[in-house]
């Protein structure tokens, strides 16, 4: 049995090498000027650290002025001028991490689309190819062969299992 998958070709069209290259520029320019104040933090560092949500900024942003109006709220191993600085900081990188963020998944959706599209048609030339192959076109067993590779992992084998335990 042939199988196609056809689906809506929503990708198609070519960023031009000189966008790329612009936009690498101006990422490169970015992580430059950013560098200086950016920490990277490993996995197990960000697992312990607290996170700070939507409704943390506001209790944060409350306790800071709390300590601000009221010195004695604030216990003497607090550096209230950090605490200052670290809320600063998150009021003037989240803008930035939002678009960041924004411009990431945009561009991953993308990415996504066109990798769907392009395996879609790639899996649809293969059983086209397999289709040649069973049917002794010149070239096509030699293609399939080649092709089929991708398919003879694991993936085959789970398939295989699979079948077996329902019988």
């Amino acid at each position: 049995m042939l199988t196609f998958y056809f689906m809506p070709n929503e990708f198609h069209t070519d960023v031009p090498a000189s966008v790329l290259a612009d936009v690498q520029q101006h990422l490169d320019a970015i992580k430059v000027a950013l560098a200086p104040y950016l920490i990277s933090l490993t996995p197990d560092e960000r697992r312990t650290m607290l996170r700070m949500a939507d409704k943390t900024v506001a209790f944060v942003t409350k306790a800071t002025d709390y300590a601000t109006s009221n010195p004695a709220f604030v216990p003497s191993f607090v550096d209230l001028a950090e605490l200052k600085q670290d809320v600063a900081g998150v009021a003037a990188l989240t803008p930035l991490r939002q678009q960041f963020e924004q411009l990431a998944l945009d561009t991953d959706s993308t990415v996504m689309v066109a990798g769907s599209e392009a395996y879609g048609n790639a899996l649809t030339v293969y059983n086209n190819i397999k289709f040649m192959a069973k049917n002794r076109q010149p070239g096509a067993q030699a293609a399939y062969d080649d092709l089929s590779q991708r398919f003879s992992s694991g993936a085959s084998a789970a398939r295989k299992a699979l079948k077996a335990a329902k019988e």
